[in-house]
């Protein structure tokens, strides 16, 4: 109450004309000598402090004014240029507020307060304008601070997120702690920790503060961690925005369930990746006036820092340009009010909201992507070194329903321990599958693959398969594959192609034992062996059913010509082309074929197969990709 009688009576003078007359006298000589100089500057930085507690435009100018005037009177005291140097600061004269700062670390350079605003300076200096000799002058004036001031909380988070921009981890992480430590019941300072965490690859420890801290928060910038609508699809959203606030946070945790990278872990990677971008994007680009953070904070929670950062002119405004070259994706923002606060520029014809390109994430490694792609996460955590996975799902009927198979193969020799786990989750993220096994060497390469694989027999629906692989050496390998099981039917029907190591051994009612082959790949000269099962073949009066079968061998990888050119030139015929007549006792047939692919150059070729039930006429086909090597 007594900030807002001042601001009323400041502004009744402001109103009547009479404030700069009565507060703000011109500088110049004072004939009374230094001592009612100090005097007048006192009064001037008193009331200077009044005008800065109204915080409107007329009494910030005001404010202004007077401590200009109190520095001029008494040059020597550093709080007034100090005050003055942050007053500057916040109405954005960042040239002006540098000067002041630097002669305040000039005057007491033991005062942590210059240099926390230098390095205030130089961090706005480089989000705006990318250069990276402002983000190391910020870094240098913020550590200068905090050896000063090692009890300033505030100094060492804003010190954390600048060291992980420059991949400091240790020194961000000592910053996060020293900030903890300092006010241990400040909720942004055990989030600092979380997030470096994160980065260093501790996702245990991540995870339980992460846990703890969130609900700490401000209520809007906690909806910034629980929020899934940057991620999700417009048709996701709009049914977690129609569910019951009660069944919200079920739907919320199902989202998350379905993105975990390694579904054999407790924690959830993708979650929390996400969390330490938020931390990130919170610390750099949150706006403390508008309480909300603009297109950067945006993209960086949905992708993660940029590969490159530019900055440019969009549509004759200042503007950044992010690019994602892993993701085949270029972010372009402008500020378009010109107060350093992004968005994306407007289109009548093109989306401009940035998704990757589907090649791109194809061709990745280490990317999985959400539904529609707005926010992409990393398979493997952070400092995990990876261990190439190859792996196939096939898809089978049983009698007890439909039969899902899980083939993997990783490098090693005969004395590598490699031990491989898979889970399966159901459309609702609920745990339908669990199994671990050591991986044996494989039939195909057996000195130097190692090779398993798992099997289930579930109900049919969507899932989700996870494989993990983990050798003696630390290394990771992770494969996630969603598919769907139909419900056997009556008619015709062919289970997945699986290329296998060998002739499988059919024979008997038993299960049949296929050596995996998950990599599908064909060494030099040797055929290709493949396996299907047949289902609901037509028995005649006799007891057998006829049948034909029909496998090629056509060219692989996907056809990029112009529709123009796929019309005038149609993809060449198949390779190779060869037709059998059976019979089979009974309505299924499990069958292995051995096609000649030695006189094939090496490189990518797809397998069909077509089976026609020779008593009815139905007709059903499968194909599987392969890899002939030389």
């Amino acid at each position: 109450m007594l900030v807002k009688r001042t601001c009323l009576a400041v502004l009744a003078l402001l109103v009547a004309g009479l404030a700069g007359a009565a507060y703000l006298p011109l500088a110049g000589a004072d004939p009374a000598g230094p001592a009612r100089s100090n005097a007048s500057a006192e009064a001037l930085y008193q009331r200077a402090l009044d005008w800065l507690a109204c915080n409107t435009v007329d009494t910030r100018r005001q404010a202004l004014r007077a401590l200009e005037q109190a520095s001029l009177l008494d040059p020597a005291n550093v709080e007034y240029e100090l005050t003055l140097a942050r007053a500057y600061y916040a109405c954005g004269f960042l040239r002006n507020a540098r000067q002041r700062f630097e002669r305040v670390a000039r005057l007491r350079p033991e005062d942590a307060g210059g240099h926390e605003g230098l390095g205030l300076v130089w961090r706005r200096d480089w989000l705006r304008y990318l250069e990276r000799s402002s983000l190391d002058l910020a870094v240098k004036q913020f550590s200068s601070a905090a050896s000063l001031d090692s009890g300033n909380a505030g100094v060492s988070l804003a010190l954390v997120p600048l060291l992980l921009e420059q991949g400091r981890l240790e020194e961000a992480l000592r910053a996060a702690f020293r900030a903890a430590k300092s006010e241990p019941d400040r909720p942004e300072a055990h989030l600092a920790v979380a997030g470096v965490l994160q980065r260093d690859g501790m996702l245990h420890e991540a995870d339980s503060i992460f846990r703890a801290t969130v609900p700490r928060l401000r209520r809007n910038v906690r909806e910034r961690f629980e929020d899934i609508g940057p991620l999700a699809t417009e048709q996701d959203t709009a049914v977690l925005h129609r569910l019951p606030r009660a069944e919200q946070a079920a739907f919320v945790a199902r989202f998350w369930k379905r993105l975990d990278p390694d579904l054999s872990t407790p924690e959830n990677e993708a979650q929390l990746e996400y969390w330490a971008r938020v931390t990130q994007a919170y610390f750099l680009y949150f706006d403390p006036r508008r309480d909300a953070w603009d297109e950067r904070g945006e993209v960086y929670a949905r992708y993660g820092p940029p590969a490159g950062m530019e900055h440019a002119a969009v549509s004759n405004r200042p503007g950044l340009v992010w690019s994602y070259p892993e993701l085949g994706m270029t972010v372009v923002m402008e500020d378009r009010l010109l107060s350093e606060f992004y968005f994306l520029p407007i289109s009548s014809f093109v989306d401009m909201d940035p998704v990757p390109d589907p090649d791109s994430l194809a061709r990745s490694g280490n990317a999985l992507a959400t539904p529609g792609g707005r926010g992409v996460f990393h398979l493997l955590p952070p400092g995990m070194r990876p261990l190439p996975v190859e792996g196939l799902v096939t898809r089978f009927e049983g009698v007890s329903g439909p039969r899902l198979l899980a083939q993997l193969g990783v490098p090693g020799g005969p004395a590598d321990s490699v031990w491989a786990e898979w889970v399966v989750l159901d459309s609702a993220g609920a745990e339908q599958a669990r199994g671990a096994r050591p991986l044996s060497p494989s039939a195909c390469a057996a000195t130097s693959r190692r090779a398993g694989d798992f099997t289930a027999t579930l109900a049919p629906g969507s899932y989700i398969v996870g494989v993990t692989a983990r050798d003696g050496d630390g290394r990771l390998g992770i494969l996630r594959q969603r598919v769907r099981l139909a419900a056997p039917g009556s008619t015709l029907a062919l289970s997945d192609l699986v290329v296998a190591c060998g002739r499988p051994e059919v024979g008997g009612g038993g299960p049949v034992r296929i050596e995996p082959n998950p990599s599908a790949r064909v060494e030099g000269a040797g055929p290709l062996t493949a396996y299907f099962e047949i289902y609901h073949l037509t028995p005649g009066r006799d007891s057998l059913a006829r049948f034909e079968y029909v496998y090629s061998v056509r060219a692989g990888g996907k056809d990029t010509r112009f529709w123009l050119q796929k019309f005038l030139a149609p993809s060449p015929g198949p390779l190779i082309s060869v037709s059998h007549e059976e019979q089979n006792l009974g309505t299924l047939r499990r069958q292995f074929i051995t096609v000649p692919v030695g006189s094939l150059a090496p490189g990518r070729y797809r397998l069909e197969v077509k089976v026609r039930d020779l008593a009815t006429d139905d007709e059903v086909a499968k194909q599987v990709e392969f890899t002939k090597s030389g």
